[in-house]
């Protein structure tokens, strides 16, 4: 659905307002302080970030230096232990009593296990008791790898929590492998030497820390192990991590938070150190939030349009907008002079509220001018109309005295007849000279008054008449005033002396004006006739028949007017009708001036 015209004109008037369009530059002008802004926020926080990292793999290192050791002293100690074995094979004895001694050592008693594993998978050579460990698949693997290694155990077969596992392959004097030398560390000895005292470095949620192979095999955690996978990364597998090189970076940890972290080899290609380092402890962000950082340039460069704004409020529109309501009011006709309140304006505006009274003063001068003048004319043409209707009120007069002087009947018709239209001019006038000379005439109550001034004039006492009138308010200009009154006192005069009725009847006679469905003007004047009245039908010369003058008028008024007349006789009603299009009062005053 097409939108309506309302809100697409508030829509335009919105964007071709003075505030819009001081926004919409300020925000062009802006908008490179606000990129500017924003390029050198991200720059600062890869910056930031880029330390920060750099800061947290120097951390990690630091923090894995006593697991480092811890490891290295077991791969060492599990090196000597498979160097050792070859010679002691023979004895099983004597072996088992030089691992008992080796566990006994103040430096080894964190040692949860040392024993040797033969090609069978079967344990020799241990304190804790000979064992089968046929079951086990990664001892197999191990042996077969024939090179050190390094297994994370849940859950050790012999001490029974999670211990890692140090193996060693154990080699006779020819090179071949006799089995491995394994030497089980407890898990929670690492996990306290990597937690040490930087375990709340970052508040209530601790860093964690953890071991892990090539393989992306989780070896050691500071944290419990079953709380070790929320720390890893989301989307970097483990495995891709062991790449030999120390590196740092920023991302997502399972847990949902924001981390960076760094990996540090710590066995060339065998052992990996992983620290999670939240980023609230960091430097890396501007502000500790989760607002995108674009935010905040946009933030600042709607700050900087609402000052703007409100500058071009205080400064120019609202001075603006007293101007617009004081013009507004005068062209609505208040014409009394605004008291423009301009004084903390700019000097420009306040010029153009000078210059706006100046022209309103003028204006009010010229429409005082123009009224005295138009009052003036309008008094000349009242005196105009007035003498020119007692000059025909004077003809009228005389043609009367003339009249009673008259002997033929013919003679008085014809002078009755002639001061009838003298007495329907007069009326014109006095109409004229009752209303303004610049409005429009009231047909209705210029009707009205030439019926009343006929029937006046062509009383029947002894006949009277059964008189209805209804006209409609219709506007005429002069120029059609004229000569409708004309053409209704010459229709009229006919109407009266051919109405008649059925012996015991009032003749009846019926005046209409109204309004078609053309908007025009129809006047219709009806007579009523006697059905024995079969003179001649009545004809539209109502002075003299021999000459045709009413009829002639009538044709000659109804072509002033732009319309002919119709006549209609029924066998009981004469009718008289024709109908024109009202003038409005300026055409008549263009074709006046034309």
């Amino acid at each position: 659905m097409m939108p309506t015209g309302g809100p697409v004109r508030r829509r335009l008037s919105i964007l071709s307002r003075l505030g819009f369009r001081l926004m919409v530059m300020f925000g062009i002008v802006l908008m490179p302080l606000a990129v500017l802004s924003y390029v050198q926020i991200r720059q600062y926080q890869r910056e930031a970030t880029a330390r920060t990292e750099v800061a947290v793999l120097g951390q990690t290192m630091q923090a894995a230096t006593p697991t480092v050791e811890r490891i290295m002293r077991g791969q060492g100690a599990v090196a000597g232990l498979a160097v050792a074995l070859p010679g002691m094979m023979t004895d099983p004895a004597n072996c088992r009593s030089v691992m008992e001694g080796f566990l006994a050592q103040e430096e080894n008693r964190v040692y949860s296990f040392a024993g040797f594993i033969d090609r069978d998978l079967q344990v020799r050579c241990s304190p804790q008791g000979d064992r089968d460990m046929s079951f086990r698949q990664d001892l197999k693997e191990a042996m077969e790898l024939d090179k050190p290694t390094m297994r994370l155990r849940t859950r050790g077969a012999i001490s029974g929590t999670s211990v890692l596992v140090f193996l060693h392959p154990v080699h006779d004097a020819a090179g071949t492998v006799l089995g491995l030398a394994a030497l089980s560390l407890p898990h929670q000895a690492v996990q306290y030497d990597m937690l040490g005292e930087r375990a709340f470095s970052g508040g209530a949620e601790p860093n964690a820390l953890m071991t892990f192979d090539a393989e992306g095999e989780i070896l050691t955690s500071s944290l419990p192990l079953e709380d070790t996978r929320s720390m890893l990364p989301v989307s970097v597998p483990l495995s891709d991590l062991a790449d030999g090189q120390p590196h740092s970076f920023s991302g997502s940890a399972m847990s949902g938070r924001q981390s960076v972290f760094a990996v540090v080899p710590i066995a060339e290609g065998s052992l990996f150190l992983l620290g999670n380092w939240p980023v609230t402890v960091t430097d890396a962000t501007i502000v500790e939030t989760s607002i995108p950082i674009v935010v905040f340039p946009a933030l600042m460069w709607l700050a900087s349009l609402l000052v703007a704004q409100l500058a071009a409020e205080h400064q120019v529109l609202r001075h603006i907008r007293t101007l617009r309501d004081s013009i507004v009011a005068f062209a609505d006709g208040d014409r009394r002079l605004p008291d423009l309140d301009l004084e903390s304006a700019p000097s420009e505006l306040r010029r153009v509220g000078i210059a706006v009274e100046r022209m309103m003063e003028s204006v009010l001068h010229d429409e005082a001018e123009l009224e005295d003048m138009v009052h003036q004319k309008e008094v000349l043409l009242r005196e105009v109309h007035h003498r020119v209707k007692n000059n025909l009120q004077l003809i009228a007069s005389i043609i009367n005295m003339q009249i009673r002087k008259a002997r033929s009947p013919e003679s008085k018709g014809l002078l009755r007849g002639l001061q009838d239209r003298v007495m329907s001019l007069a009326t014109i006038h006095r109409e004229l000279y009752q209303t303004s000379g610049l409005t429009d005439i009231r047909a209705d109550e210029l009707l009205q008054s030439i019926v009343t001034q006929i029937m006046k004039m062509a009383g029947r006492p002894g006949d009277p008449l059964k008189l209805t009138t209804s006209f409609a308010d219709i506007r005429l200009t002069p120029d059609q005033a004229v000569p409708l009154s004309l053409l209704v006192t010459e229709a009229l005069t006919n109407a009266l002396k051919y109405a008649s009725a059925a012996p015991g009847e009032r003749p009846e006679l019926r005046v209409s004006l109204r309004r078609d469905a053309e908007s025009q003007a129809e006047v219709e004047i009806v007579n009523s006739i006697a059905p024995e009245d079969q003179r001649a039908s009545p004809s539209p010369d109502s002075a003299a028949e021999s000459t045709g003058l009413g009829e002639a008028l009538l044709s000659a008024f109804a072509g002033q007017l732009g319309t002919r007349v119709e006549v209609e006789n029924t066998g009981q009603e004469f009718a008289l009708r024709f109908a024109f299009m009202p003038n409005a009062l300026a055409d008549a005053e263009e074709r006046a001036v034309t």
